[in-house]
């Protein structure tokens, strides 16, 4: 009928319609990141409804730092701090200082009245006494630096100068994370190397490391002091605020940390070239230090030092007295003609161009085991060979060195890397040799050159 056939005819319409195509649906990862942002944004809008905030910019914390962090007035209140402390080093730590030289010469005193003159009497004063005891002397310029140090942590003003320091090591390719393991390395290289762990990119890791060593340690300290208080008058500035001894301190300080920056761009620009990471850190409120923590530092501080004179300072200092005193012929001259003197004497045409003669060859070949090994090393040898023990090593330095080795003695340690432990936690740090070897090259092929330059200028300006 015809019906039917209508009925037929709209039944093939309907099926040769093309229907719309199913919804597609988002890939599961899409799906669970809406989800997530879905609930974030709810979340949000709870808290906003829920909670007030108020931010106080006004705070002591933001006052000070205004001054603090500023480009131009933050380094130079950083500059400031480090000569407070340079100062400090010399004119707070002088009557401890000079209380515990009296208390070693006092003592050898009585040892030479009291013993015959014999191997046990040079044994116990020129061995024990003056090597041991010229080194400890300087314990009190030890703590009053890490006194400060500590006082600045604990302040939470060495986070702030991490920050303006910064813009220094942005400028060789480093980053403000790696002022801190530097800052830990003024007390000693082996803390500053580990605590280089926290450097995430590993080329930023391996130049600060390479160039920890470079700042002025702890061990260094007793070297300059030594050859400093002897040779550097004590003339001031500022109605006696600001002496010679401290500038020259800080010059020395600064001379290791310009070779470090220096070495850095090196080794940014060539064998550890990399992309510079951005530098992030929270800053800790001002806060008053902790007295008690800082006198445990320090008492900590003292006993490693002490520990260390202990041990490898005396051991150092008996193995030496064995060499200048053996062998002992009837017409012995001099010490020139010992087991150390020999020694001395054949390395003496190598550091001779440095102003060096071979006594100081034989305290810088001591000084591999630690670097204020040299102080200690100096009193046996010239205290052995003079006669008049009542002499302090200043004096005696006085008349064998003049200024000009002096600073050339301080610029060779200033660069040169002569601490076995220090090399032996970087190949720790590094996994293999390669690194502490460029390393240990490096530094001290770098003193040399360094030391060569100032003493022959110095030479042919007349002041030899």
């Amino acid at each position: 009928s015809g019906e039917g056939v209508e009925a037929v005819l709209a039944h093939l319409a309907r099926a040769s319609r093309k229907s719309p195509p199913p919804p597609r649906r988002a890939p599961p990862a899409l799906e669970s990141v809406a989800r997530s942002t879905a609930r974030q944004n709810q979340a949000g809008r709870i808290h906003a409804s829920v909670t007030k905030s108020r931010v106080n910019t006004h705070s002591l914390t933001d006052r000070l730092d205004r001054f603090v962090l500023h480009p131009v007035a933050g380094p130079l209140l950083f500059l400031a701090v480090v000569l407070v402390v340079f100062q400090s080093i010399f004119s707070g730590a002088k009557p401890a200082m000079d209380g515990l030289e009296w208390l070693f010469t006092g003592f050898g005193h009585l040892l030479q009245s009291w013993l015959p003159d014999n191997l046990l009497r040079s044994f116990l004063i020129d061995g024990v006494v003056s090597g041991v005891g010229a080194v400890v002397v300087f314990l009190p310029q030890i703590l009053v630096l890490f006194f400060f140090i500590a006082l600045l942590e604990h302040t939470g003003y060495m986070a702030r100068a991490a920050m303006v320091m910064d813009r220094v090591m942005s400028g060789v390719g480093l980053q403000g994370k790696s002022f801190l393991p530097l800052v830990s390395s003024f007390a000693c290289a082996v803390p500053g190397i580990m605590a280089t762990r926290t450097i995430e990119n590993r080329r930023d890791r391996i130049a600060t490391l390479f160039i920890a060593p470079f700042m002025t340690c702890s061990a260094r300290l007793p070297v300059y002091a030594l050859l400093i208080g002897a040779f550097v008058p004590d003339r001031y500035f500022f109605h006696g605020l600001l002496g010679w001894k401290a500038l020259t301190l800080l010059g020395l300080y600064f001379a290791g940390f310009a070779a470090a920056m220096a070495t850095a761009a090196l080794l940014k620009t060539t064998i550890l070239k990399s992309d510079r990471m951005p530098f992030v850190m929270e800053v800790p409120p001002y806060r008053a230090p902790a007295i008690k923590t800082i006198l445990l530092l320090m008492w900590d501080r003292s006993r490693m030092f002490l520990r260390r004179a202990g041990t490898i300072i005396l051991g150092v200092n008996l193995l030496l007295w064995f060499l200048v005193s053996f062998p002992q012929p009837e017409a012995k001259a001099s010490i020139r003609d010992s087991y150390a003197g020999k020694v001395g004497v054949y390395i003496e045409p190598a550091i001779k161009p440095l102003g060096f003669d071979w006594k100081i060859g034989v305290g810088l070949l001591s000084a591999q085991a630690a670097r204020e090994v040299i102080v200690s090393t100096l009193a046996t040898i010239y205290h052995v060979e003079e006669s008049d023990h009542s002499q302090g090593l200043r004096a005696v330095l006085q008349k064998e060195m003049t200024p000009l080795i002096a600073l050339s003695l301080m610029i060779f340690f200033a660069f040169s890397l002569q601490c076995t432990s220090t090399l032996a936690v970087i190949r720790r740090e590094t996994g293999h040799w390669g690194w502490p070897v460029l390393i240990f090259v490096y530094m001290n092929l770098l003193a040399y050159l360094s030391s060569l330059a100032v003493f022959q200028a110095g030479r042919a300006l007349g002041f030899g």
